[in-house]
């Protein structure tokens, strides 16, 4: 159970490493395109987005609710 973990939170680190690596070289003027290819066939990026927008919906609904205790 412990080496799953391990392996899926690595997974994910090393997704979002790419991930910056990516933009850093899209911002430069160099378009890393089958890198960008292959994140969107493994779907990598696809579940990253979605987590990160579960994640950000999380926060926002915390901060309304805790905006209307106060």
């Amino acid at each position: 159970m412990k080496l799953q973990l391990i392996e899926k939170i690595s997974r994910q680190a090393v997704a979002l490493v790419l991930f910056a690596g990516i933009c850093l070289l899209y911002n430069k003027g160099i378009v890393p395109v089958y890198t960008i290819i292959l994140f969107l066939f493994s779907g990598t990026i696809i579940g990253f987005f979605f987590k990160a927008l579960s994640f950000v919906i999380k926060i926002i609904l915390v901060l309304l609710l805790a905006g209307m205790f106060v």
